[in-house]
């Protein structure tokens, strides 16, 4: 109906009422998200199958390609919380996780190669982030728990093709209670993109950070 309804005015309330208003403006945007979609009714360069992130990726080539002002795209993948079977237990080269890198290295050379055709690749860049890093050595499930730290990529044709950090120094006795060091908070990932990128002046997005 266009209009948010009245909710009582209590904690529960106003929550309710965000919530409401949140499904109105989701509601009336959805019409720009069509319209950019129509724009550009098809991707320009395959995808492969069975892989929910280069699905999501599309989607996100063909809202850049029809013209979609939106600064920010978020998309996910699961499946790296790999406290078993991370590897084969034979042959470490193969499992769960190197599945996992395939999938993620092929949705993302999809993704370019589709703004690249659509000549957008040079406003355009990208970067994975995950909640959580692995330890330094395996369990006695062939996987690895939680850790500190955690690799980061940022690609796209504007980012510095190079490898930020040094390799660590893993103790020589490591045990499955062991962490890889965190040499960078990725918060001053985030700062630098918000900066370099974005044009944000440092102040700025140290507040925000």
């Amino acid at each position: 109906s266009g209009t948010v309804d009245p909710a009582p005015a209590t904690p529960a309330g106003h929550e309710l009422t965000y919530v409401r208003f949140i499904a109105q403006q989701t509601q009336s945007y959805t019409q720009v998200l069509q319209n950019a979609a129509n724009l550009q009714p098809t991707n320009l360069a395959p995808y492969p199958a069975n892989n929910s992130l280069a699905s999501q990726l599309a989607i996100v080539a063909r809202l850049i390609g029809g013209g979609l002002k939106t600064p920010v795209y978020m998309v996910n993948i699961g499946g790296f919380d790999t406290h078993d079977n991370q590897v084969d237990a034979v042959d470490h080269k193969i499992g769960d996780h190197a599945s996992r890198l395939t999938k993620l290295s092929e949705a993302i050379a999809a993704f370019q190669a589709d703004i690249t055709l659509m000549g957008k690749q040079d406003k355009v860049t990208g970067c994975t982030v995950s909640e959580f890093g692995r330890r330094v050595k395996s369990n006695a499930s062939v996987g690895t728990d939680h850790g500190a730290g955690a690799p980061m990529m940022v690609f796209g044709t504007k980012v510095n093709p190079t490898v930020i950090g040094s390799s660590p120094n893993l103790p020589a006795n490591a045990t499955a209670s062991d962490n890889v060091p965190m040499q960078h908070d990725f918060r001053q990932v985030f700062g630098t993109i918000l900066v370099d990128w974005f044009g944000l002046s440092l102040t700025n997005a140290q507040t925000i950070l």
